[in-house]
Protein backbone atom coordinates (compact mmCIF):
# COMPACT_ATOMS: atom_id res chain seq x y z
CA UNK A 1 0.00 0.00 0.00
CA UNK A 2 2.73 2.40 0.97
CA UNK A 3 4.54 1.61 -2.30
CA UNK A 4 1.45 2.42 -4.40
CA UNK A 5 0.91 5.73 -2.63
CA UNK A 6 4.55 6.76 -3.09
CA UNK A 7 4.49 5.82 -6.79
CA UNK A 8 1.27 7.80 -7.31
CA UNK A 9 2.78 10.88 -5.59
CA UNK A 10 5.97 10.68 -7.68
CA UNK A 11 3.86 10.35 -10.84
CA UNK A 12 1.83 13.45 -9.92
CA UNK A 13 4.96 15.48 -9.20
CA UNK A 14 6.57 14.51 -12.53
CA UNK A 15 3.36 15.27 -14.42
CA UNK A 16 3.06 18.71 -12.83
CA UNK A 17 6.72 19.53 -13.63
CA UNK A 18 6.21 18.48 -17.27
CA UNK A 19 3.03 20.55 -17.61
CA UNK A 20 4.77 23.58 -16.04
CA UNK A 21 7.65 23.29 -18.55
CA UNK A 22 5.19 22.92 -21.42
CA UNK A 23 3.29 26.00 -20.28
CA UNK A 24 6.49 28.05 -20.04
CA UNK A 25 7.61 26.96 -23.51
CA UNK A 26 10.94 25.48 -22.40
CA UNK A 27 10.29 22.01 -23.77
CA UNK A 28 12.25 21.32 -26.96
CA UNK A 29 10.35 19.71 -29.82
CA UNK A 30 10.68 15.95 -29.81
CA UNK A 31 10.71 13.25 -32.43
CA UNK A 32 11.42 14.21 -36.02
CA UNK A 33 10.91 17.96 -35.62
CA UNK A 34 14.23 19.79 -35.10
CA UNK A 35 14.76 23.19 -33.56
CA UNK A 36 16.37 25.31 -36.29
CA UNK A 37 16.27 28.68 -38.00
CA UNK A 38 16.60 29.22 -41.73
CA UNK A 39 18.28 32.25 -43.28
CA UNK A 40 16.83 32.52 -46.79
CA UNK A 41 18.92 32.58 -49.97
CA UNK A 42 19.52 36.13 -51.18
CA UNK A 43 20.00 37.55 -47.67
CA UNK A 44 22.44 40.47 -47.88
CA UNK A 45 25.65 40.34 -45.83
CA UNK A 46 27.75 43.48 -45.33
CA UNK A 47 31.47 42.92 -45.83
CA UNK A 48 34.73 44.87 -45.77
CA UNK A 49 38.06 44.08 -47.44
CA UNK A 50 40.88 43.28 -45.02
CA UNK A 51 43.81 44.20 -47.28
CA UNK A 52 44.52 46.30 -50.34
CA UNK A 53 44.70 44.80 -53.83
CA UNK A 54 46.35 46.43 -56.85
CA UNK A 55 46.53 45.50 -60.51
CA UNK A 56 50.28 46.23 -60.25
CA UNK A 57 51.01 43.10 -58.23
CA UNK A 58 47.88 40.93 -58.27
CA UNK A 59 47.06 38.32 -60.89
CA UNK A 60 43.92 36.48 -61.92
CA UNK A 61 43.21 33.69 -59.42
CA UNK A 62 44.63 35.48 -56.36
CA UNK A 63 42.43 35.25 -53.27
CA UNK A 64 41.02 38.29 -51.48
CA UNK A 65 39.88 38.10 -47.87
CA UNK A 66 36.98 40.06 -46.43
CA UNK A 67 35.26 40.18 -43.04
CA UNK A 68 31.59 40.34 -42.09
CA UNK A 69 31.07 43.84 -40.65
CA UNK A 70 27.99 43.22 -38.47
CA UNK A 71 26.43 40.01 -37.17
CA UNK A 72 23.46 38.65 -39.13
CA UNK A 73 20.72 38.07 -36.55
CA UNK A 74 17.55 36.06 -37.26
CA UNK A 75 14.85 35.66 -34.60
CA UNK A 76 17.28 36.84 -31.92
CA UNK A 77 19.86 34.20 -32.92
CA UNK A 78 23.23 35.14 -34.45
CA UNK A 79 23.27 33.21 -37.72
CA UNK A 80 26.54 34.70 -39.02
CA UNK A 81 28.81 36.39 -36.47
CA UNK A 82 30.77 39.58 -37.17
CA UNK A 83 34.39 39.12 -38.26
CA UNK A 84 33.68 35.84 -40.08
CA UNK A 85 36.10 35.50 -43.00
CA UNK A 86 34.70 35.61 -46.53
CA UNK A 87 36.90 34.55 -49.42
CA UNK A 88 36.83 36.08 -52.89
CA UNK A 89 38.95 35.43 -55.96
CA UNK A 90 40.30 37.80 -58.59
CA UNK A 91 38.45 36.88 -61.77
CA UNK A 92 40.22 39.63 -63.69
CA UNK A 93 43.49 41.45 -62.97
CA UNK A 94 44.62 43.55 -65.91
CA UNK A 95 47.67 45.73 -65.27
CA UNK A 96 47.87 49.23 -66.66
CA UNK A 97 49.16 49.36 -70.17
CA UNK A 98 50.69 51.55 -72.79
CA UNK A 99 48.79 54.28 -74.59
CA UNK A 100 46.78 55.21 -71.48
CA UNK A 101 45.21 51.78 -70.89
CA UNK A 102 43.86 51.68 -67.35
CA UNK A 103 44.28 48.70 -65.05
CA UNK A 104 41.22 46.67 -64.05
CA UNK A 105 40.37 44.36 -61.15
CA UNK A 106 37.30 42.16 -60.75
CA UNK A 107 36.62 40.06 -57.64
CA UNK A 108 34.06 37.27 -57.40
CA UNK A 109 32.95 36.35 -53.87
CA UNK A 110 33.12 32.61 -53.17
CA UNK A 111 32.27 31.52 -49.62
CA UNK A 112 32.12 32.38 -45.92
CA UNK A 113 34.03 30.32 -43.37
CA UNK A 114 31.48 29.71 -40.60
CA UNK A 115 32.28 27.65 -37.49
CA UNK A 116 29.87 24.99 -38.82
CA UNK A 117 31.48 24.90 -42.29
CA UNK A 118 31.60 26.94 -45.47
CA UNK A 119 28.62 28.71 -47.02
CA UNK A 120 28.47 29.89 -50.64
CA UNK A 121 28.33 33.67 -51.02
CA UNK A 122 27.72 35.53 -54.27
CA UNK A 123 28.71 39.04 -55.14
CA UNK A 124 31.32 40.98 -57.05
CA UNK A 125 33.64 43.93 -56.67
CA UNK A 126 35.32 45.85 -59.48
CA UNK A 127 37.90 48.61 -59.74
CA UNK A 128 39.39 50.46 -62.68
CA UNK A 129 42.35 52.80 -62.86
CA UNK A 130 41.26 56.40 -62.46
CA UNK A 131 41.46 59.01 -65.17
CA UNK A 132 40.43 62.60 -65.60
CA UNK A 133 40.93 65.53 -67.96
CA UNK A 134 44.43 66.19 -66.58
CA UNK A 135 45.39 62.53 -67.03
CA UNK A 136 44.13 62.51 -70.61
CA UNK A 137 46.09 65.66 -71.47
CA UNK A 138 49.22 64.34 -69.77
CA UNK A 139 48.88 61.02 -71.56
CA UNK A 140 48.44 62.74 -74.94
CA UNK A 141 51.48 64.96 -74.33
CA UNK A 142 53.59 62.02 -73.14
CA UNK A 143 52.46 59.96 -76.12
CA UNK A 144 53.67 62.65 -78.52
CA UNK A 145 57.06 62.94 -76.83
CA UNK A 146 57.63 59.37 -75.60
CA UNK A 147 55.02 57.02 -77.07
CA UNK A 148 56.14 53.94 -75.12
CA UNK A 149 56.12 55.68 -71.73
CA UNK A 150 52.47 56.86 -71.75
CA UNK A 151 50.54 54.45 -69.54
CA UNK A 152 47.23 54.42 -67.69
CA UNK A 153 46.85 54.06 -63.94
CA UNK A 154 46.70 50.84 -61.98
CA UNK A 155 43.41 49.73 -60.48
CA UNK A 156 43.25 49.49 -56.70
CA UNK A 157 40.82 48.15 -54.12
CA UNK A 158 41.89 49.65 -50.80
CA UNK A 159 41.65 47.86 -47.45
CA UNK A 160 38.38 48.77 -45.76
CA UNK A 161 36.34 48.85 -48.97
CA UNK A 162 32.71 48.02 -48.27
CA UNK A 163 31.02 45.28 -50.29
CA UNK A 164 27.69 43.46 -50.12
CA UNK A 165 27.41 39.73 -50.60
CA UNK A 166 24.37 37.46 -50.75
CA UNK A 167 23.73 33.92 -49.57
CA UNK A 168 23.53 31.57 -52.56
CA UNK A 169 21.32 29.04 -50.75
CA UNK A 170 19.19 28.85 -47.64
CA UNK A 171 21.36 28.60 -44.52
CA UNK A 172 19.94 26.25 -41.89
CA UNK A 173 21.20 26.70 -38.34
CA UNK A 174 20.38 23.96 -35.82
CA UNK A 175 19.67 25.30 -32.36
CA UNK A 176 20.59 22.11 -30.56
Amino acid sequence: MWLRTTAACVGLVLASVASAQEASGTVMPSGTAEAAIVVPAGTVIDLVTTSAVSSKKSVKGDLLYLKVTAPLVVDGIVAIPADVTVVGQLSQANPRGAFGKKGKLAVQLLYAELPSGTVRISGALEARGKSGADDAAATAAAFLLLPFVATGRSAEIPAGSQVSGRLDRDLRIDLR
